[in-house]
């Protein structure tokens, strides 16, 4: 099912309507949906579509040749001759040439660029759509790489994850809650969300998608890291020790026992994949000197949500999974512990509510800055703040018991260790508000604040 993208497809719309030839390179980590975004994009045009692999550069020229259909028996064609060749069947109309995983192509030698150059420097009108799964490589090697080749790119799209709301529309009829379940294992990769069955339950689905040796997730995760990064073994350790909980430098010292210059270089990289985050306590306070010093500071934690629930579950776990004892590890290890990892997974759904809410004016202020606060005794959701000194939070609780006017008096006790006084506060609660809670609101007795409570129902 395709859904969303619409900015994208605009994007790669108004380069092909362009007066001129134009190149676009989109980009994504496996399974982000590239390649079924450019065939949606590919419709009602004349377009071919090559998927690169790593050959040799004769035999990547001749598997070019042969799927385009433009190779006879007794001869060979360059890969500028098989392009130029295949512009012929446009009818006179923009040429669309696609090319998937192109990098494979620049790395293998330098006929494709050749090619490239020469025709974008022709009368003939085409565009290219360069695709590459290979996140580091765009970002940090493509540049250089295509050399003077790369003055001749219109535009670099990068796709990104579904948003939850573009989740919501891609599970019409399933259950809100289930959905989030969805996002926490599986994030917003579109690849992995059609494992999901929206008629099983979530035991069910966890259970076939990542907990036998054949389930189609099992091994993803070092496949994905291993076509980004060297040394897996050194990732592997970092990543398995920001999953049990331990999110400071100091900590994954101790853990792992590489030195610190070793494990800045990893995270460095982990960052630039999208993989990992530093946060930092949230800071909107004059004071921000005695905020901080009831703060934790300068956190990592793992900011991609299939690999953050596989480095939780599936990693430490994988022996049993071989063995055949999947059900035994969802009962013992996921069932038990599931609240408080969905809880981070929820706290980013009802801040993209907020956002959202912000977006359409409904807010009582412009916060321009989000965040989360993580104090030494419990930490504060979402704290937003605006150039006035005006602040919002909120509170999510992703369990089955009713959020209480006890929950309510714990939640100031963190402001005040936080040193906020916001205007508004969003109280978020899977299982929903205990009546005197939803009193306490009724009379706008929270203490000058204007508190919403929002359960499952309004997301």
């Amino acid at each position: 099912m395709f859904i969303g993208r619409t900015q994208e497809l605009k994007q790669l719309e108004e380069a092909y309507r362009a007066g001129r030839n134009t190149a676009v390179v989109l980009y994504g980590r496996l399974g982000i949906g590239k390649t079924e975004l450019a065939q949606i994009f590919m419709k009602d045009k004349p377009a071919v579509f090559y998927a690169a692999r790593e050959l040799s550069e004769l035999e990547q020229s001749y598997r070019m040749a042969k799927e385009l259909k433009v190779t006879r028996d007794d001869e060979f064609f360059t890969i500028y001759e098989t392009l130029h060749e295949a512009m012929q069947r446009s009818g006179g109309k923009k040429m669309l040439f696609v090319i998937d995983e192109f990098h494979l192509l620049a790395k293998s030698g330098n006929a494709f660029l050749q090619a490239f150059i020469q025709l974008m420097n022709e009368d003939a009108p085409c565009m290219f759509l360069l695709l590459s799964s290979s996140v580091n490589w765009v970002e940090n090697s493509m540049i250089e790489n295509l050399a003077f080749a790369a003055k001749s790119l219109s535009g670099i799209i990068k796709l990104k994850e579904f948003s939850f709301v573009e989740m919501v529309n891609r599970f019409e009829s399933m259950p809100v809650e289930k959905i989030i379940y969805a996002n926490a294992m599986l994030g917003g990769i579109p690849a992995y969300l059609n494992y999901w069955n929206e008629k099983a339950s979530v035991k069910e689905n966890i259970v076939r998608i990542f907990l036998t040796k054949d389930a189609p997730l099992f091994n993803a995760a070092e496949q994905f890291l291993k076509k980004e990064l060297r040394e897996l073994g050194a990732y592997n350790a970092i990543l398995a020790t920001m999953a049990s909980g331990k999110y400071k430098l100091n900590d994954i010292y101790a853990r792992t026992g590489f030195s610190r210059a070793k494990i800045s270089v990893y995270i460095k990289n982990l960052i630039e994949l999208d993989v990992v985050e530093k946060v930092f306590s949230f800071d909107a306070s004059e004071h921000a000197e005695q905020m901080h010093a009831n703060a934790q500071k300068g956190l990592y934690r793992i900011k991609d949500r299939y690999l953050a629930f596989w480095y939780r579950y599936i990693f430490p776990n994988s022996s049993e999974i071989e063995c055949g004892r999947g059900e035994q590890v969802y009962e013992k290890e996921i069932a038990q512990d599931m609240a408080q990892y969905v809880r981070e997974c929820f706290a980013g759904v009802c801040e993209e509510y907020l956002k959202l809410m912000a977006q359409y004016g409904r807010l009582k202020n412009r916060y321009s800055n989000w965040g989360t606060w993580y104090g030494k005794t419990g930490r504060i959701d979402i704290a937003a703040g605006d150039a006035d000194g005006n602040s919002l939070v909120g509170f999510c609780r992703f369990d089955n018991y009713l959020m209480t006017k006890k929950d309510y008096n714990q939640y100031k006790e963190l402001l005040s260790l936080a040193l906020l006084q916001p205007k508004e506060m969003y109280l978020f609660s899977k299982a929903g508000f205990a009546e005197e809670l939803r009193r306490m609101v009724r009379e706008e007795s929270g203490d000058g604040v204007k508190i919403t409570l929002v359960g499952l129902e309004d997301l």
